[in-house]
């Protein structure tokens, strides 16, 4: 199709291009057409993008031009970084929370300048932020002259410059591509680089489907289902799928095109079938946190939940050996209420992890002979050192996708290493910052530009030809865009000049003549947009005439996965019950053993016959867990001196505030680490103290046991049982209490599954006389008694357990004992099967080895 410009190219013609991306797929259809000609060898076609040109052009001249050249050319990097140093030692940069971001603002203007000949003139003075932008742009100017510092805005021009002045030969040929117009700058390079020409791409008067979807993950499911038969019933079909908010649907996008072009999880790369550009940021790839967090490691520590990341990871040296021995240390960490780990801290733990304790012991030598400051380019190599005494990228061998993200990585190094030109020397936490700066803000994407399915933003399409092109979220609030100018340009600049983003206006033409040649690349043409996104009701995009047809692409995606199963037989097997319990043994859990039965018959197996634990969560200050352990060893201090109301009620205001000051302190003491104990301490005192005061407005009780441990058996099961204090009222009747400092359910007794089971156990179980049990709920703001009680008894702000039927505490400590049975009996039978009840499932953290989510929803 470009034959006439592929013979050029042979001739030695440079192509220019106005993206990458049409420069590679120019090239491939080069080479394809010299393999249609029959030849074996060919010279490399002089293909590239407009950048890559200009920056050629700059090596050229550097080698032509004398040793004492006084320029150097920034990168973007460098040039942030004197844009911030000017930005923060102006009269605004005390005022500024986010200089970086407003760096890479100023950044912006600065090359519109320079594109669109635009003037500094008097109406920069109109705003403050204008106003500022003049005085920086004014500092960077001199600071770049005075430096002989030349930044990628002006790089253009000074090409232009030395080609017209015979400084960097101009090319024999030029051809341009892609280009749909040119600003005043790149006009002014054409000029002093001669004469070209344009390589048109043909136009094509396509067939074009409107199509209205729910929402947009529908809409994606679609598209993937569309692509995916494009290629199946067209193997060498090329396909284009064009979204105006990639960068936001990208993971939506990502996943749905995997699930539906690999359902059955086959490929150990989906995307060798299609390929999403604009890449995530380099710091978002797995390999690329885990470096950056072991480097933070040696700054300062990590979070327990970031070092369980780090122990975790793939990436440290050592890993797959001791894989099973690291999430151990990790579990203990968690246990022992760990939260701030350092190197020296987790050395400590680490004694199971030889290997581990060898790669942290050489990080530690490491890090002590880091000087305090010094330059960029030293911080660049004492990373990777650092890494490389961690054993950074694991054991196994890189996969392609990991080798170019190493690859992208080390390029970023030698990036940070570069600002040595304007940084002054910084010490490692500045470094650090600044490096995850770069590595955050710089996206990048695995070269897949073979695969048959392309996706990609609006502007990347240029030049491009497809087979079948899918345009999909043309909702009027996605085409036209809404304006966003520069902010520290003069809107009426902006407008004079039409520059991008600059109106309402220059939106509307620009989306115009953008859908005019999309739909211009392809013979077969869809467009698409989401009637919904969350609560908000969309419109088709007013730049397309309908009519637009309701379609569904849930069916049409499932079909595959359909297909697939119909393909071969399966053989299905419900394995729901274990093998039965068979020793005569004291089964582990005590009374959680009834309440994770209740709950879920699978937890209940797998936490107490397979040992399975979820990872335990630590929070930073006292967790629930804490508090609630404190407030029962408190209390216990306290009633195992007081022994009865009756001495409670005879201490003075004085000895009772002493007692609960004492008894707190024991149990805050308690506590791992300092953090909290002191506020913790008061807090707790004063409830306590308005606990006590209720507990006297009670009838009279004496306290038979604090925390009393008794080993029971129902149901042929042999358990440990705690109550955390048993009372005697008059008649020698006993009151069962449960200490409780979170919320209660009301309903928890009442089902043949309770919520709550310890109480009715403990009664079941009783060789005393038990006249009720409740909870007593130790809340600020919410101090009450919750049970159930034989008629007579009362106890002060008694909250009743709903139950069925009103029947006396002995008929219901029977019905109790029945239930607890059937539970006792389901689990020696091995009853395994995953029945959560509702709300089971929100707190238990199995869902891994349960996989309850990947059942149908009908099902669960």
């Amino acid at each position: 199709m470009h034959e006439e410009i592929f013979r050029s190219l042979e001739a030695g013609a440079v192509l220019v291009t106005v993206t990458r991306r049409l420069a590679r797929a120019l090239a491939a259809e080069f080479h394809a057409y010299q393999v249609q000609q029959g030849h074996s060898v060919w010279r490399r076609p002089d293909i590239l993008p407009l950048d890559a040109f200009l920056d050629r052009a700059w090596r050229d001249w550097v080698w032509r031009a004398p040793d004492s050249t006084p320029w150097t050319l920034l990168d973007p990097a460098q040039e942030q970084l004197i844009w911030e140093q000017v930005i923060r030692t102006s009269p605004a940069g005390d005022s500024l929370l986010q200089i970086p971001q407003t760096a890479q603002s100023a950044m912006e203007a600065w090359r519109l300048i320079h594109a669109y000949r635009l003037s500094v003139d008097g109406r920069f003075e109109a705003s403050d932020d204008w106003a500022a932008f003049a005085a920086w742009s004014r500092d960077f100017q001199e600071r770049c002259r005075s430096q002989g510092w030349l930044e990628r805005a002006r790089l253009s021009d000074f090409i232009a410059e030395r080609m017209a002045g015979g400084e960097i030969p101009r090319p024999a040929k030029l051809c341009l591509a892609g280009f749909d117009e040119f600003t005043p700058q790149q006009a002014d390079l054409l000029h002093a680089l001669g004469e070209w020409r344009t390589v048109e791409s043909p136009r094509f008067q396509p067939s074009v489907t409107h199509s209205r979807f729910e929402d947009a993950t529908e809409e994606i499911r679609a598209a993937a289902a569309w692509a995916r038969r494009q290629i199946e019933q067209s193997p060498g079909a090329t396909v284009g799928i064009i979204v105006p908010a990639l960068s936001q649907l990208r993971p939506r996008i990502e996943h749905i095109f995997s699930e539906v072009l690999d359902p059955a999880g086959a490929l150990d790369d989906p995307e060798r079938s299609f390929h999403i550009s604009l890449g995530p940021a380099l710091a978002s790839y797995p390999l690329i946190h885990s470096a950056l967090l072991m480097l933070e490691f040696g700054l300062s520590g990590l979070p327990l939940p970031s070092a369980g990341m780090f122990l975790r990871s793939p990436f440290l040296g050592g890993a797959a050996a001791e894989w099973t021995a690291r999430g151990r240390v990790d579990a203990r960490l968690r246990r022992d209420g760990v939260w701030d780990v350092t190197v020296a801290s987790l050395l400590a733990a680490a004694g199971k992890c030889p290997i581990l304790e060898r790669f942290l012991q050489r990080f530690m030598k490491t890090l002590g002979s880091l000087p305090p400051e010094q330059p960029a380019s030293a911080w660049s190599r004492d990373f990777a050192r650092l890494l490389d005494r961690l054993g950074w990228s694991g054991d196994r061998p890189l996969m392609s996708r990991e080798y170019q993200v190493m690859e992208a990585w080390r390029d970023a190094l030698s990036r940070f290493a570069a600002l040595d030109l304007p940084a002054p020397p910084m010490n490692f936490a500045e470094a650090l910052s600044r490096l995850r700066e770069m590595a955050g803000a710089s996206p990048f994407q695995i070269e897949n530009e073979g695969a048959p399915i392309q996706i990609m933003g609006l502007l990347e399409p240029a030049g491009l030809r497809f087979d079948h092109l899918w345009i999909l979220g043309l909702h009027d609030e996605a085409l036209p865009a809404p304006a966003a100018p520069n902010p520290f340009l003069p809107l009426s600049l902006q407008r004079e000049h039409k520059l991008p983003h600059s109106s309402a206006q220059r939106e509307l033409e620009f989306a115009k003549a953008l859908l005019e040649r999309l739909q211009g690349s392809a013979l077969d043409v869809v467009l698409s947009y989401p009637a919904s996104e969350g609560d908000r009701v969309l419109s088709p995009s007013p730049l397309i005439a309908g009519p637009w047809q309701s379609a569904r692409g849930r069916p049409a995606s499932s079909d595959w996965i359909a297909r697939m199963r119909a393909e071969v037989s399966f053989e299905e097997l419900s394995d729901e019950i274990a093998p039965p319990v068979v020793q005569d043994a004291m089964q582990p859990g005590g009374t959680s053993l009834f309440k994770d039965m209740a709950a879920c018959p699978f937890r209940a197996f797998a936490k107490h016959r397979l040992g399975a634990r979820p990872l335990e969560e630590t929070s930073l200050g006292l967790s629930y867990k804490d508090r609630g352990t404190t407030v029962h060893k408190a209390l216990e201090r306290i009633w195992s001196e007081l022994g009865s109301q009756a001495r409670l009620i005879k201490l003075s205001p004085e000895e009772l505030r002493s007692l609960i000051s004492r008894s707190v302190q024991t149990a805050v003491n308690r506590l791992a680490g300092g953090a909290g104990r002191k506020l913790e301490q008061r807090r707790l005192e004063k409830l306590l103290w308005d606990w006590l005061e209720l507990e006297k407005s009670r009838d009279p009780f004496t306290v038979l046991k604090c925390e009393e441990e008794r080993v029971v058996t129902i149901g042929g099961l042999h358990v440990k049982t705690r109550a955390d204090r048993v009372d005697e009222i008059t008649g020698g009747r006993n009151i069962i209490l449960d200490y409780k400092t979170g919320k209660i359910a009301a309903t928890g007794w009442d089902t043949d599954r309770p919520d709550e089971p310890q109480l009715p156990l403990y009664c079941a179980t009783s060789d005393r006389p038990v006249g009720g049990a409740a909870f007593a709920q130790i809340r600020v703001g919410d101090l009450a008694f919750r049970g159930l009680a034989d008629h007579g008894i009362t106890l002060p702000g008694m909250k009743q357990m709903r139950i069925d039927a009103p029947v006396a505490f002995g008929d219901q400590t029977d019905k109790w004992r029945q239930v607890l049975e059937r539970l006792a009996q389901n689990f020696r039978d091995g009853h395994a099967e995953v029945d959560p009840k509702p709300g089971a499932c929100d707190n238990c953290g199995l869902w891994a080895l349960c996989r309850i989510r990947e059942l149908p929803n009908d099902v669960r």
